[in-house]
């Protein structure tokens, strides 16, 4: 019996990385997207500890990678925005950089909670933006302080020196806002208004 030409086609075969891991157009944008995010991440890390680091003003430094840590959950909304929270406060924990292993559930807590604050009662823009991640911020500093009060790594005259460097670290989030902005429309929208 001789089987028709026609009867039966093999697939094509795609010759790139994605191809092969089986990912649709919309998947691949998408994971782009959250790896575009923690690009952003990392630089602020990159630039935390090799560039802020060494400069002291009013006898403090920025905390910029908690800071866009909290913007980009703030930004993505609750759903997806806390699983980034979690994956990448426990990258800046095991990096060396943060203060201690608390910050994991308090970053990732004040964030959630900040973005359902945010997606309830706020419209999306870039002084609700600013606005929240300022309040994140402020409570991530003064739990910091806290705990290390608490633990006996600084002492009670140094809190001026935490709302100093709140402030500080929210400098750079204006010149933060178009760039996550972009990145987030990546794959499609995750917040619907």
């Amino acid at each position: 019996m001789a089987r028709k030409k026609n009867e039966f086609r093999p697939d094509t075969v795609r010759q790139d990385v994605l191809g092969k891991v089986l990912l649709t157009k919309k998947q691949s944008l998408r994971l782009l997207r959250w790896l575009l995010f923690s690009a952003v991440c990392l630089g602020g890390l990159l630039a935390q500890d090799v560039v802020m680091s060494r400069f002291s003003i009013f006898d403090t430094t920025t905390d910029l990678v908690p800071c866009f840590i909290l913007a980009v959950c703030i930004l993505q909304g609750a759903e997806s925005g806390c699983v980034f929270a979690l994956i990448s406060s426990m990258i800046y924990c095991f990096s060396g950089s943060a203060p201690g292993i608390y910050t994991i559930p308090l970053i990732t807590g004040i964030a959630v909670v900040a973005a359902i604050f945010r997606q309830a009662y706020l419209r999306k823009g870039f002084f609700t933006l600013l606005l929240c991640v300022a309040a994140a911020l402020f409570l991530y500093e003064t739990f910091t302080f806290f705990i290390g009060l608490f633990l006996g790594q600084t002492l009670l005259v140094r809190y001026g020196a935490f709302v100093i460097s709140t402030i500080l670290t929210l400098l750079p989030v204006p010149a933060l806002y178009p760039v996550l902005l972009y990145i987030g429309k990546i794959g499609g929208e995750t917040w619907k208004e």
